[in-house]
């Protein structure tokens, strides 16, 4: 297979998996209620939302939860019921126009018929209607929200400025709120959010607006980036995630926010780590230093690069590095990891799983338990809204391969149980890594195959990972 094939048949799977979550997400939010055209519509652009190289055509079959065949069937079931001539619709004909090619007359209405809404909607055709006239008759699926949309949205336009302090305001609760809905939500419904937001914090800059304005701007779409940063290493995507952390950094500079700087080369640091580049990673850490060496954003980057230094087997680095990490955290505050906070705080539980992993790495797995052990506990004694599920999940992936070295079965199978409870929506790529390490150590042991077997399953559903496309790491 070429090159260009493998990356249509990764594309093609990463569209699949996206349109699976969104759609497993959709279906659940209903609680057994019927699947309405209104819910396919809404499934429908969020797939398309988070995949634009996807067609919209292809976008509301993906929606709807079938195969191309199955789609066909659909088809042909509509055309019997309805009274209508079944014309001879061929699977070749369907992926076409998937691809961008444009059916006749006859079948776009056929189409729009069987998916009940418009060519425009199905991308067969071009919307000329004025923005604002199309966004007055766009049906709201939350009143609620829609009305208070309408309200910020007017107080901000009456404001005397072109961009008053209650619109920044308004973006900076909204950036605040998605940072902290991460740390418990699934990552790709609320990447659509995300874009949404900073498509609106662009905008803003393009208005006329005062220096400190600009500066406030530029920091919430760097922070922005950070977390869809977050979201593409979760779903798998080292290369966009290092995008986005590199456009962090870059948007962190020119708004002089060294919080941010540091721990955008942070997240880079995390994507070499996963891509096994252990001196880059080291390097990303270090100049994060630069920028932060204080409180607990200070403390991420040192443990990041005692990550790196332990994959490179350097012993006393990583220990100086654990140590100055302890130090950082109690020596000051600043407001992206302590104030904002959500995803972008590095509280105690995660400084402990982070130790963990570097005590593995070393191959200390008595203390890697220790230090796992801890944070476990300090996510269960922690606040609800600050319990990572990701981190919790990876914390206890690598206990797991801790007690499987140290032969302890009680131990692995009291970790491991939690873990494989996971819903699919929220099992992360890096599972798939540190799990697949797991089963090496449990291949040819017959007293532990049924525990194998489970986490064989668990990899095979839901996890981005299990998509040979997205085998990439991730962020967490």
């Amino acid at each position: 297979m070429t090159l260009r094939a493998q990356d249509r048949r990764g594309g093609e799977r990463s569209v699949q998996t996206c349109a699976s979550i969104v759609r497993e997400r959709a279906l659940a939010d209903l609680r057994g209620a019927s699947v309405t055209a209104e819910v396919i519509h809404r499934i429908a652009e969020e797939v398309h939302a988070c995949c634009p190289q996807a067609s919209r055509f292809k976008c509301f079959r993906l929606a709807c939860g079938w195969t191309v065949e199955e789609a066909i069937e659909n088809f042909h079931a509509m055309c019997d019921r309805d009274g209508v001539r079944r014309r001879g619709l061929t699977e070749r004909s369907w992926r076409e126009w998937e691809a961008g090619a444009r059916p006749d007359r006859e079948y776009t209405d056929l189409l729009s018929r069987l998916f009940e809404t418009g060519p425009v909607q199905l991308g067969f055709a071009n919307d000329y209607t004025p923005e604002h006239l199309r966004a007055a008759t766009t049906p709201t699926l939350d009143p609620i929200a829609a009305a208070a949309d309408e309200a910020g949205e007017h107080a901000e336009r009456a404001e005397a400025s072109e961009l008053g302090p209650g619109a920044l305001d308004r973006l900076r609760a909204e950036m605040t709120w998605l940072g902290r809905r991460y740390v418990w939500e699934s990552p790709l419904p609320l990447f659509v959010e995300m874009r949404a937001l900073q498509e609106r914090t662009r905008k803003a800059l393009e208005r006329r607006v005062h220096p400190g304005q600009a500066r406030d701007l530029y920091f919430l779409t760097g922070a922005l980036c950070g977390l869809m940063a977050n979201v593409s290493m979760d779903l798998g995507r080292r290369g966009p995630a290092d995008t986005f952390a590199r456009a962090a950094w870059t948007y962190g500079n020119v708004a002089g926010h060294r919080s941010l700087m540091g721990w955008a080369r942070g997240m880079q640091a995390s994507v070499a780590l996963w891509d096994e580049r252990y001196h880059e990673a080291a390097g990303y850490a270090e100049n994060g230093l630069t920028h932060m060496r204080t409180g607990s954003g200070g403390a991420r980057l040192y443990m990041l690069r005692a990550r790196a230094c332990a994959k490179m087997s350097q012993r006393e680095e990583a220990a100086d590095a654990l140590a100055r990490a302890a130090d950082a955290r109690g020596s000051g505050r600043d407001d992206l990891h302590d104030e904002i906070g959500g995803e972008f705080a590095f509280l105690p539980a995660k400084q402990y799983y982070y130790a963990s992993v570097a005590w593995l790495h070393l191959g200390d797995t008595a203390r890697a338990i220790e230090e796992g052990e801890a944070s476990l506990a300090s996510y269960e004694a922690g606040a609800g809204q600050n319990r990572s599920y990701g981190c919790e999940a990876m914390a206890r992936a690598h206990l797991l391969i801790a007690h499987l070295m140290e032969d302890d079965s009680d131990g692995a199978d009291r970790v491991v149980a939690p873990l494989l409870a996971l819903p699919p929506e929220r099992r992360i790529s890096s599972l798939a890594i540190t799990l697949g390490e797991g089963g090496e150590l449990l291949s040819g042991r017959s007293d532990w195959q049924s525990t194998a077997r489970r986490i064989e399953s668990f990899c095979a559903t839901g996890l981005p990972q299990a998509v040979p496309a997205l085998n990439e790491g991730v962020g967490r």
